[in-house]
């Protein structure tokens, strides 16, 4: 039998509606607004709205007239200075970090080299102290108003524990998986951090900046140096157990196929992503130098590929055809499988798409199921990392909404903060 939400459980329950509704809703809503899009009564609204403008989260806009004809509505918005987050997106070849205040809107954006793999001490020690460096740089109270970082990673990533069972960041003998990788940067930082796995966090992105925006089921399939897949069913990120979902990049299409990062081997992402078409490249010997190249000089590498298949090399072109149908043929796979509205591949440089995207999409018609055949949008996205950084900065803010305490705590003091300073965010823990 299903235990019955207490009292307190459920006010905190409809409290994160209201304010969650407001946050996505791109704008500012008028109480009947959020009613609507809550299906809470107009009372319940009116007594949470109360609670959220006195602790100083939302604030009031404008007056517009009301639905039924009345006295005029005032709009609610976000308080943007309420709180401040970070959010960080880890590339193998560098280091991404957004700066955003409580409505999500970016103030400040760096980008730093990174020489990936490295040990895990290595890897939390450049994280933090370019993320001071990025706090330091900040004007007004943004670092006493600090809620939380938010932390994109490649590889099998357990959101809940904050633990990475797998990531190509790390040096394979650089500590007994899974690496606390939360809990370190939480110690270095002061602060909370939540991690999650990065084509997660795009796919947050475009749930609440994007496209995927009011559309419930929708699949973002992300394309660079690995290949990752973000879901989202219901209007909700599906993670699965242990938050090891929906891992595309990892369907072995080929047993004893070719070696992939993970470890195991005929893996798709050993297939098409930009580490796997260079090595295909150098297999053909299109590409001069030899051997494992580093992040930055595989995504040179694919570029120049890139340029010689452009200028008309048929072995050049043929890779980036076949890149295009195994893609589209998997794609086609997870969508006669969970049925999504929506496609968006992500990532990598445009300069390559129209090599790969015939192929892809020829494929893609192919092996959908009939129904899906000429209703099932695919869109082609090429961001930058601070897209990504962007989704784990609204991974901060989701949390925080979540946790009526800290909303409260942030009205009183600044942020809770424990004996010995740390500021306190309920996330991966349970509600007390």
């Amino acid at each position: 039998m299903t235990p019955r939400l207490q009292s307190r459980q459920l006010s905190q329950l409809h409290l994160y509606q209201v304010q969650h509704a407001v946050r996505v809703g791109r704008g500012a809503m008028s109480r009947a607004e959020i009613g609507e899009r809550t299906g809470l009564s107009q009372p319940a609204v009116s007594s949470l709205t109360r609670r959220l403008l006195a602790s100083g989260a939302l604030i009031e806009g404008n007056a517009r007239p009301s639905h039924g004809g009345g006295r005029r509505e005032r709009e609610l918005m976000l308080n943007s200075e309420f709180a401040w987050v970070v959010g960080a997106k880890i590339a193998m070849h560098q280091l991404t970090i957004t700066l955003a205040d409580y409505a999500g809107g970016v103030t400040t954006t760096v980008k730093r080299p990174l020489a990936a793999p490295l040990r895990l001490p290595s890897l939390v020690r450049q994280i933090a102290r370019e993320i001071d460096k990025a706090l330091a740089a900040a004007r007004g109270p943004v670092r006493r108003r600090l809620a939380g970082v938010g932390v994109a990673v490649p590889g099998f990533v357990d959101s809940l524990k904050g633990e990475v069972h797998w990531t190509p960041l790390l040096k394979p003998a650089s500590a007994q998986p899974p690496h606390p990788l939360a809990a370190a940067l939480e110690q270095a930082l002061d602060v909370p951090v939540f991690i999650e796995n990065d084509a997660n966090m795009l796919a947050l992105a475009e749930q609440w900046f994007g496209d995927a925006g009011g559309v419930p089921h929708v699949a973002v399939v992300t394309l660079e140096h690995g290949l990752g897949l973000g879901l989202l069913l219901g209007g909700e990120l599906y993670r699965g157990h242990g938050g090891l979902a929906a891992e595309l990049g990892h369907v072995q299409i080929e047993p004893h196929g070719r070696a992939c990062r993970c470890g195991k081997s005929g893996c798709l992402e050993a297939y098409v992503a930009h580490e796997a078409i260079v090595r295909q490249g150098q297999e053909a010997g299109l590409i001069a130098c030899a051997g494992e190249l580093p992040a930055a000089a595989t995504e040179a590498a694919y570029l120049e590929l890139a340029r010689i298949a452009h200028a008309g090399n048929a072995r050049a072109r043929k890779i980036f055809e076949q890149q295009g149908r195994l893609l589209g043929r998997w794609i086609a796979n997870m969508a006669n499988l969970i049925a999504p509205q929506l496609i968006l591949l992500g990532g990598g440089p445009q300069i390559a798409t129209d090599l790969f995207e015939p192929a892809l999409r020829a494929a893609l018609a192919d092996a959908l199921a009939l129904p899906h055949r000429g209703r099932l949008p695919l869109l082609l996205r090429h961001h930058g990392d601070e897209v990504w950084a962007r989704g784990a900065a609204a991974l901060v803010l989701q949390r925080l909404d979540e946790s009526t305490r800290i909303v409260e705590a942030a009205a009183r003091h600044g942020l809770a903060r424990s004996a010995n300073g740390k500021a306190q965010l309920v996330g991966r823990r349970a509600l007390a």
